[in-house]
């Protein structure tokens, strides 16, 4: 065998590449590792104080420190569908600690935030509604609103739960979005007498303050009144705070 220092250099690292390396399961017997397994392990064992980490897996039997669907999910999944999952009781990194009453109290009723440990761009809010053990008592069925999020879970990769906002403590606001009238009845759903702000452009791209008349008709309900017939295609947003 060469001497390792003559063999070329990698610039271009993959996932796929091998490095060698002793097996301390095995007597330490000298074995191929990827760089991805590498990887995933120093990843894993980086973040050991994040409880709230799971695999999402679709193949049967599930196990502890996965999140699943039943029935099985595919191997991509997007969030905007999601409205409920199976979860273990037990994180990745916590498989021993049962940290099922955080289910039932730390997150019930609050929005979370669900993304991809290697890939921050792929992330989804939702609002935790209901958590109910199953039949095995290992796992928690788990039903929640889709809020907001970019791509969705793929098979096998490692997703971190984090709680986004506590119920009751952020103030509630409503977004609506305005096309073609003059006049507009919305129920915002608020239970107060909120502000009331209204722009041109859309939810996505609001643009600049425009008037109307505004009447609170009671604490979940206003009618929004333009003095001038709306053109067609006019389209605005307003926002209860």
């Amino acid at each position: 065998m060469a001497r390792i220092s003559t063999y070329p250099l990698d610039t271009k690292l993959v996932g796929s590449d091998y490095r060698v390396g002793s097996d301390a399961n095995s007597s330490f017997a000298t074995k191929n590792f990827t760089i991805e397994s590498v990887a995933k392990f120093m990843n894993r064992e980086a973040v050991q104080s994040q409880a709230i980490r799971f695999v999402y897996t679709n193949t049967v039997p599930v196990e502890a420190g996965s999140l699943s669907f039943n029935p099985q999910g595919n191997d991509n999944v997007s969030f905007s569908g999601i409205t409920g999952f199976k979860i273990s009781k037990f994180a990745l990194v916590e498989p021993t600690t049962d940290i099922s009453g955080y289910y039932e109290t730390g997150l019930l009723g609050a929005d979370v935030l669900v993304t991809q440990c290697d890939d921050i761009s792929k992330w989804a809010i939702f609002t935790w509604n209901t958590a109910t053990v199953d039949a095995s008592g290992n796992f928690y069925d788990i039903a929640v609103t889709h809020k907001n999020s970019q791509n969705g879970l793929t098979a096998n990769k490692d997703y971190f739960i984090s709680l986004l906002s506590i119920p009751g403590t952020s103030d509630a606001n409503f977004t609506f979005a305005l096309t073609g009238s003059n006049q507009y009845t919305v129920v915002h759903g608020l239970n107060k007498i909120p502000s009331v702000t209204v722009l041109t452009g859309s939810i996505a791209s609001p643009g600049e303050e425009i008037f109307c008349d505004v009447d609170f008709v009671d604490n979940n309900q206003v009618t929004l009144t333009f003095a001038q017939p709306a053109n067609p295609g006019f389209t605005g947003v307003v926002t209860f705070n």
